[in-house]
């Protein structure tokens, strides 16, 4: 019997990426993205998407299937007692895992955390997306199941390690637009190519793809790109799509 959710249309994959640099942009809803990604994945709970680390006063969180009432004791307590919480300087930025693989069912069973929180949400297996460092837990997204739903598959855990990088990127994306305000300050900085190619390039497409949409070589893809970043003094094509999105580059 084949994994559920292993095999995915490419052709999905590559709309939710888009989808999700929509919603950056504000062209989108967030709360749709995860709808759609909860679908693809198989979460039969609650799916939350924290743009930062550690709650702030002012919760950012987007959420989809949470019981609002739950959302400040989160915040205000709950949030201190994830089992996860003291393993994560030990895991690398970008990291995906069930919380069974860090801790035993019937340990994570006794926490506080599941008997008052994740319990009585229908919560009983998380599968997360984290981007954390020594300093703590910075952008993370989870995914919940209850438990009439079967464990994780390998197959799950290997999508969301490829969709995860893209939704934080993209919540970067939409950061920098917050700061910066006003877009479209420097129109003529790239040429019209090199905004083509680094539009596919915010929507998770490889050289190879966006020269076939641009009928252009990958090499010369590459070029246009690394043009690009020069201009824009960026040191990685996502701080390139970063900059050229806050800067209003990347409209069309």
């Amino acid at each position: 019997m084949p994994e559920p959710h292993a095999a995915i249309d490419g052709r999905e994959l590559t709309g939710l990426i888009s989808q999700a640099y929509d919603a950056a942009l504000g062209e989108d809803d967030w709360a749709s993205v995860l709808g759609r990604l909860a679908r693809l994945l198989g979460s039969d709970s609650a799916v939350t998407l924290h743009p930062t680390g550690a709650p702030m006063p002012a919760d950012k969180a987007i959420r989809i299937q949470s019981d609002p009432g739950y959302v400040p004791l989160y915040n205000t307590h709950y949030h201190q007692t994830w089992p996860i919480l003291p393993m994560l300087p030990q895991l690398p930025a970008g990291s995906v895992f069930v919380d069974r693989m860090l801790i035993s069912d019937p340990a994570f069973i006794r926490t506080e955390f599941y008997t008052d929180y994740a319990r009585p949400q229908g919560r009983h297996s998380g599968l997360y997306w984290i981007d954390a460092d020594r300093r703590g837990l910075g952008i993370h997204l989870s995914l919940w199941r209850s438990r009439r739903r079967p464990e994780w598959s390998d197959g799950e855990v290997r999508l969301l390690r490829h969709l995860g990088p893209h939704l934080g990127r993209a919540l970067k994306v939409q950061g920098r637009l917050a700061t910066a305000g006003t877009r479209g300050a420097a129109p003529s900085l790239l040429a019209p190519r090199e905004r083509d190619c680094l539009a596919w390039v915010a929507r998770g497409a490889s050289s190879k793809q966006a020269a076939r949409h641009l009928a252009l070589s990958a090499y010369t893809v590459d070029e246009y790109v690394a043009s690009a970043m020069r201009k824009l003094q960026a040191t990685s094509r996502s701080e390139a799509v970063a900059n050229a999105l806050s800067l209003g580059l990347l409209d069309s």
